[in-house]
């Protein structure tokens, strides 16, 4: 990031940053346009490109603000000292919406360029980053954990697979309800009504693969 743009108000920033977020999200590097992102944050294409040299410029140092509001906001915010598993889950679930609620243009231009990752030749800090953050997101849900909870009678991958299978279900229907009923996916005012009944689910999963004597 050029100290120019480094020396801007951070409500500018943050609407130039979003504009582009935005447009590389929907589009793709390839079809986003500059024009787009210039007249979206109410400035001039020639200004955009003296804040950022060239479009290439422009992505990397979006994916690389990117990964640092990922990493202050959510992994470094993990409570690793929590041992047991769905209360973590329930942690890091909400962690999750609240900070996609801050910063959802970053976060959804995020997880779009590592759903793509293999249409782009990172430069080698970014890919260095990216491997770095799918560590420790690796862990999110494994580090400091006590699995001696869960039931022996049933194979530990199986347990994971059916409760990983279960929270994705819940997740698209409940993304599914938000925009039936023209909700902002991108605030907490709409996701708020269900932290409730997503609890509700993981403390009956809990009934289910965890030994009884640990519930």
């Amino acid at each position: 990031m050029s100290d120019v743009f480094k020396s801007l108000e951070k409500d500018k920033q943050d609407r130039i940053l979003n504009a582009c977020y935005k447009e590389f999200t929907e589009k793709g590097f390839d079809l986003a346009s500059t024009n787009t992102m210039a007249k979206e944050a109410g400035i001039g294409k020639g200004t955009l490109f003296y804040y950022f040299k060239s479009k290439e410029a422009l992505f990397y140092t979006l994916i690389e603000e990117a990964f640092l509001i990922a990493e202050t906001l959510f992994l470094h915010q993990i409570d690793f000292s929590e041992t047991d598993f769905f209360e973590r889950l329930k942690q890091t679930t909400r962690l999750k919406w609240d900070v996609y609620e801050e910063q959802p243009h970053a976060l959804g231009f995020l997880a779009s360029v590592f759903i793509h990752a293999d249409k782009y030749d990172l430069p080698a800090e970014l890919s260095g980053k990216r491997a770095e953050a799918e560590q420790i997101w690796g862990t999110v849900l494994t580090k400091n954990i006590d699995f001696t909870k869960f039931r022996e009678d049933v194979p530990q991958e199986t347990s994971f697979n059916f409760i990983r299978w279960t929270v994705e279900g819940y997740r698209a229907e409940l993304e599914q309800r938000v925009k039936s009923q023209n909700l902002d996916e991108g605030s907490n005012a709409a996701f708020s009504p269900y932290y409730d009944e997503f609890n509700t689910y993981l403390d009956t999963l809990k009934i289910i693969y965890y030994k009884k004597d640990e519930l």
